[in-house]
């Protein structure tokens, strides 16, 4: 895709636009067939089939038989990998994998901070030219608040993590440093989250730690974007491995192994908590993220405590990360008959060979998992949901932002569901990617105006 990734300052773009196309697919109302689409000041304006009302508008941009949705979102990710030519070798499983993922951090040079900035930024890129214009972002160290508001929007969920105590007056602690750079970015006007990594990682009380910070960056946010309520959602791995429960349980196994060799296994031992306690802390926030869940069915008590805060808690699966690294799928017939909402994910270019949610969404269609319907959904309204931007993006209705992905299909669909399976369909090309009515990747193709 052609064009250039611009900064999230444009989003109240004071244009208007007139767009035609075959298909529109609103996701919160009926396909439209011969679609035309009204953007002005960077919002939905009107959109209908036939022909639109007269409004002194310029030519309209006639964009053939493409197809347009609300633009994509990727619910889960970690742009620091987004670099890497090849994700990590997964064989092993789970600790594997994170062996040689701390390898290759502690491999990084330590003052090396433009080496960061650089692949967030082609991270960013690669997500806009597949469509994406959100994404719910794992940020695991300081990034520029320049660099973070190039192009989709981002909730950026501070990692904290730590088997080792520290005192909460600590004020050179990872921890804090964490947590003083969320405050950071809140001050910023930048959607902000909080990730207690993973069961495995992180001891309890720093989980409760985390609930009370979610507080203070509320106000911290809601000073910097006008008196508005903002959300300030939590994240977490969750059930990812089945060697979880050996540590959990038994301080044993894989994960015991790995971080005596990396030298962070704490004496006396750390304080962890079962994956069903880690759900009840969610759901005291405002809105709660569990990540992967491949391992949720065989846990009954937290499966039934995720499914009690449903009104609250969502599913971001990865597909292909799971298949990689648990081969097999994700449970999400699982996951629907306990009323989730389920999204998705990429995870990263560190266990993903690329950033595409649309190849994601393909993975379960192709196994006959989820219909196309269902995964354009996933996508869009629910993932908006997941990460707190229900509000801003996912789905196209008149008075919201303009944020859609433009795809051409290599052959025009027939027919409404012809039309939303060519969304995921591999030869399906993006044409452009709008965030508040502006083009942040792709251009306005020879042809189609």
């Amino acid at each position: 895709m052609s064009g250039r990734l611009v900064p999230a300052e444009s989003d109240a773009s004071h244009g208007s636009r007139l767009l035609r196309a075959r298909w529109l697919l609103p996701v919160a109302g009926p396909v439209i067939e011969h679609a035309w689409l009204r953007l002005d000041r960077g919002r939905v304006a009107g959109l209908g089939s036939g022909c639109p009302p007269p409004a002194g508008h310029p030519q309209p941009i006639d964009l053939g038989d493409a197809v347009i949705t609300p633009g994509f979102i990727n619910a889960h990710t970690h742009l620091e990998f987004s670099a890497l030519r090849q994700p990590f070798a997964t064989d092993g499983g789970l600790a594997a994998w994170i062996d040689r993922v701390v390898a290759w951090r502690r491999q990084q040079p330590a003052a090396d901070g433009g080496q960061l900035e650089s692949a967030i930024r082609a991270g960013l890129q690669e997500s806009a030219a597949d469509g994406i214009v959100a994404l719910g972002e794992i940020g695991t160290a300081s990034v520029t608040i320049s660099t973070l508001r190039q192009g989709p929007r981002l909730r950026v969920f501070r990692e904290l993590l730590g088997l080792r105590p520290l005192p909460d007056d600590r004020p050179d602690g990872p921890v804090a440093a964490a947590l003083r750079d969320a405050g950071r970015l809140a001050r910023a006007g930048l959607a902000v989250g909080l990730s207690p990594h993973a069961p495995y990682s992180t001891q309890q009380p720093l989980g409760r730690s985390a609930i009370k910070a979610a507080g203070s960056l509320r106000r911290l946010a809601r000073r910097s974007v006008g008196g508005r309520r903002p959300i300030v959602p939590l994240a977490m791995h969750l059930a990812e491995s089945a060697d979880e429960n050996d540590l959990l349980e038994h301080h044993a196994g894989p994960f015991r192994d790995l971080f005596e060799r990396l030298g962070v296994w704490p004496e006396p031992p750390p304080r962890l908590a079962a994956t069903a306690d880690w759900i009840s802390l969610l759901a005291r926030a405002e809105r709660g993220l569990v990540i992967h869940g491949t391992h949720l069915p065989d846990d009954p008590v937290a499966l039934a405590r995720l499914s009690r805060h449903r009104d609250r808690l969502a599913v971001a699966i990865c597909p292909r990360t799971t298949l990689a690294l648990a081969g097999r799928l994700p449970p999400v017939a699982t996951f629907q008959a306990a009323g989730l909402q389920v999204c998705l994910g990429t995870d990263g270019r560190g266990s993903n060979p690329d950033l595409s949610i649309r190849a994601e969404a393909r993975c379960l269609i192709e196994a006959g998992i989820v219909p196309p319907a269902e995964a354009l959904r996933m996508v869009t309204q629910r993932a908006a949901w997941a990460v707190g931007f229900e509000d801003s993006t996912g789905r196209i209705a008149v008075g919201r932002p303009a944020d859609l992905a433009i795809l051409r299909p290599v052959s025009a669909p027939a027919t409404a569901d012809a039309a939303v399976a060519a969304v995921f369909a591999a030869d399906t090309q993006v044409i452009a990617t709008l965030r508040g009515g502006r083009i942040i990747a792709g251009s306005w193709q020879s042809g189609f105006q």
